[in-house]
């Protein structure tokens, strides 16, 4: 994994699963006004769910689009295991969501899909669907544009063999040029890799979070440069040397400008750090680094909020 790709995953990674654990455990349902109406008909709850002439997930514009079109392959090869084919009935069945998308309390009642090619079957499918074309099909309600001026920057075609300098070449070009023009960004872009070269895993937060402090004057043009590059060169392994993690692509294409403010934010950016060594179990760790960080946590729940109600299915919400 490379040092752009390696600090945001981890930070990500625990701030989703620390914000899903709890939901998983108790009854989120009576938290979403939409999931009384999804579950409260019938004993099968998300396969009983379309009763009553109610539109369905199956039936919609966003449903024909993602199992007819940008996710074919996905549903025809769930469709050929019974578990998954179960699941993808029950799907259909489900009412809709305010945005046009299946509702999710819904999905979660579905049962279990078990084996492991069943499985597998599955979370292609929801990958797809949710972080992948069927994430863009109309009527689903799924990605808004992101306004923040990092995703919007005007650059010129490139011609590097180098397919991460070249995403930031095409992408993120005034960034990048910002950066590199600051001296203090690019004494802070070093730090941060040596940082990663160390192999512990749980090393990497406190060392990125030291460097942020030793270098606070770069910081700023920093963090223009790692959200520019996390929204449009992490997908397809333009920067790293692993596939993207399905949960961190569905909140950059529906998250986007709220993940942006907080890398923006110096506190919020140490704030998602601090939690990084936490056990997604140990609420008092996860509070404690809010305590130390009180003015980021209204940004950085923003950015949680947003993933739960886009993402809770992509970051493993299910089964």
């Amino acid at each position: 994994m490379s040092w752009v790709t390696r600090p945001v995953l981890a930070a990500l990674s625990v701030a989703i699963a620390a914000a899903l654990s709890p939901a998983c455990d108790g009854d989120s349902s009576s938290e979403d006004p939409g999931a009384a109406a999804s579950t409260g008909s019938g004993a099968g709850g998300g396969g009983n769910g379309g009763g009553g002439g109610e539109a369905t997930y199956g039936a919609s514009a966003c449903g024909t689009c993602v199992e007819q079109t940008a996710c074919l392959s996905q549903v025809n090869a769930c469709a050929a295991d019974p578990g998954c084919a179960a699941y993808l009935d029950c799907l259909d069945a489900c009412p809709l969501s305010p945005s046009g998308d299946a509702d999710i309390a819904c999905e979660q009642a579905c049962p279990p899909v078990t084996g492991s090619l069943g499985q597998s079957a599955k979370q292609a499918f929801i990958d797809c669907r949710l972080a992948g074309p069927g994430a863009a099909c109309a009527g689903c309600g799924q990605i808004p544009a992101p306004t923040d001026p990092d995703f919007n920057q005007t650059c010129s075609p490139s011609t590097d063999p180098n397919t991460c300098y070249k995403c930031e070449d095409e992408r993120c070009c005034e960034t990048y040029q910002a950066c590199r023009d600051d001296q203090d960004c690019q004494d802070l872009v070093t730090c941060v890799k040596a940082c990663a070269e160390d192999p512990d895993d749980a090393a990497f937060s406190p060392c990125e979070s030291a460097c942020y402090q030793a270098h606070t004057a770069g910081y700023v043009a920093y963090s223009h440069r790692m959200a520019c590059m996390q929204y449009f060169c992490f997908d397809n392994d333009a920067c790293g040397n692993e596939p993207l993690d399905p949960c961190v692509k569905c909140q950059n294409l529906h998250c986007a400008d709220e993940m942006a403010a907080c890398q923006h934010e110096f506190e919020c950016a140490l704030l998602d750090n601090c939690k990084v060594p936490c056990d997604v179990a140990d609420q008092a760790c996860l509070m404690e680094c809010d305590a130390m960080f009180p003015d980021a946590v209204a940004t950085h729940k923003a950015g949680l909020d947003c993933a739960l109600a886009h993402c809770e299915i992509a970051c493993g919400g299910t089964d």
